[in-house]
C-alpha cells in the first residue's frame, strides 16, 4: 500500500539488538532538555515536555527497528510535543488577550536571571513565529543540526525546512532580532 506506514510489532528483542531504553535515556535527557528549553524557552514548561516525551518512548520502545536511530527518534517525538505547545500556548494567548484576562504570566527567575537583554529580545522575537518556523530556526542555529536532521525530526521534506528557516531569518531580521552576520 503506497503511503502507509507499517508499525512492526515484534519486541526488539525478538529481532536481534534490543534496545537498552535505560542507556537511551541517560545519554540523551540532557540534550533533550536543551532542546526543549530552547524551543518553548520556559525551563518547567521544558522540563514537562521531556518528560512526557519519555513517557510516550517508553510506551512505544518495541516499535523502533534500529537500536541507533534512538536519539533522533526521542528528537522527533519531543519536536512533535513541542509544536503541539506551541500551538495551544498561542491561541490561549490570544484569547487571554481578546478576553482582557490580563497579560501572560511574569517570566520565571531562571529566565530573568538567564541572559542579556538581548538575548531576552531574540525569545521573544523567535516566540512570534509560527511553531515550524521557530522549531526550524531553533533545531538549526540553536542546536546545530543539519537540515537532514531537522527534516526527520520534524516529519517535513528537506525543502519544506529550508523554506520555514527562510521564512524564520526574514521575519527575525525584520524584527531587528538577528544583528550583525546572520546565519
Amino acid at each position: 500500500m503506497k503511503g502507509t506506514a507499517v508499525m512492526d510489532e515484534t519486541p526488539m528483542e525478538a529481532r536481534g539488538s534490543p534496545l537498552d531504553f535505560d542507556v537511551l535515556v541517560e545519554g540523551e535527557q540532557a540534550a533533550l532538555l536543551r532542546l526543549a528549553r530552547r524551543l518553548v524557552w520556559d525551563g518547567e514548561d521544558a522540563r514537562d515536555l521531556v518528560q512526557s516525551t519519555l513517557a510516550d518512548a517508553y510506551e512505544k520502545r518495541h516499535t523502533l527497528r534500529d537500536p541507533k536511530a534512538g536519539p533522533a527518534w526521542l528528537r522527533r517525538i519531543l519536536v512533535s510535543r513541542a509544536m503541539g505547545h506551541l500551538r495551544r500556548r498561542r491561541v490561549w494567548n490570544m484569547v487571554r488577550e481578546v478576553l482582557d484576562l490580563g497579560p501572560a504570566p511574569e517570566p520565571s527567575p531562571e529566565e530573568r536571571f538567564a541572559g542579556a537583554e538581548r538575548w531576552r529580545a531574540f525569545g521573544r522575537a523567535l516566540r512570534t513565529l509560527p511553531a515550524q518556523q521557530a522549531t526550524a530556526f531553533s533545531l538549526r542555529y540553536l542546536e546545530g543540526l543539519d537540515l537532514d536532521a531537522i527534516a526527520d525530526a520534524m516529519n517535513i521534506g528537506r525543502g519544506t525546512v529550508r523554506i520555514h528557516l527562510y521564512r524564520a531569518l526574514q521575519k527575525l531580521k525584520a524584527a531587528d532580532a538577528l544583528q550583525g552576520d546572520t546565519p
